[in-house]
């Protein structure tokens, strides 16, 4: 599975800049270059569109050695590429969220490096019956490796319009895409909860800890808007 080790690594690569671009989105948003405000309507109405990282994955052609009984396992075995001290990534030590239909299943989950390292990491699963049991195989994911007295750059507002802004490159966790628009993120403020997304609000938020701080999980199964990500409209009152 050589060519799908070099997809991986393109996928993981193009993921590294996406999360670069959120931060640079938060940052001018921050110094007043773009405006974040829900009050003022984007001039010119762009719509969403499901945007594709890297190389398609032929799914059909992943053999049925590589496909586990479990995503831990199936994520334990993949064959994403890691650096030896990244190795750890690959263990589901708590999962936060999942999601799961008869095709796929995609995970949001903690790994634990030590006291000082952790990683988020939101991986997606094709689904498989085989020899009449159901099994798992990896296919992306997105990883977030953080360190303990770690900073945020910028506000909720800037981090929300951010994680908007990249949801039509997330969808890619999506396990229904073709039918629903997923929209997720997390931070570490309470006031998410007040979060509505072109007067909707969340399906879910799940509180969790990292390094001893409350941080909030929080998504959309399937927010109703053909508006692109960066024109999304939300409050947090």
């Amino acid at each position: 599975m050589k060519t799908a080790g070099k997809v991986i690594l393109g996928i993981f690569i193009g993921i590294i800049l996406l999360f670069i671009i959120m931060i640079g989105v938060g940052v001018l948003v921050d110094l007043g270059i773009l405006k974040s405000s829900p009050d003022e309507p984007p001039e010119i109405r762009v719509e969403y569109k499901s945007q594709a990282i890297g190389e398609p994955i032929d799914e059909d052609s992943i053999p049925d050695s590589e496909y586990y009984p479990s995503p831990e396992q199936a994520m334990k075995n993949s064959s994403f590429q890691v650096e030896p001290e990244e190795v750890y990534q690959k263990n589901m030590d708590e999962v936060i969220a999942k999601f799961e239909n008869d095709k796929y299943a995609s995970v949001y989950f903690k790994s634990v490096k030590d006291k000082n390292t952790e990683c988020l990491t939101f991986a997606k699963f094709k689904k498989k019956v085989i020899d009449g049991e159901e099994r798992y195989t990896y296919i992306t994911g997105f990883p977030t490796e953080t360190e303990r007295d770690g900073f945020t750059i910028g506000t909720l507002e800037s981090l929300v319009q951010g994680q908007l802004a990249l949801s039509a490159f997330t969808q890619s966790v999506n396990i229904d895409p073709e039918n629903t628009r997923f929209v997720w993120g997390d931070c570490n403020s309470k006031e998410i909860y007040k979060l509505k997304i072109e007067g909707q609000k969340p399906s879910g938020i799940i509180p969790y800890e990292s390094f001893g701080e409350k941080w909030y999980f929080w998504y959309y199964e399937n927010l109703e808007s053909d508006i692109a990500g960066s024109q999304l409209q939300f409050t947090l009152d």
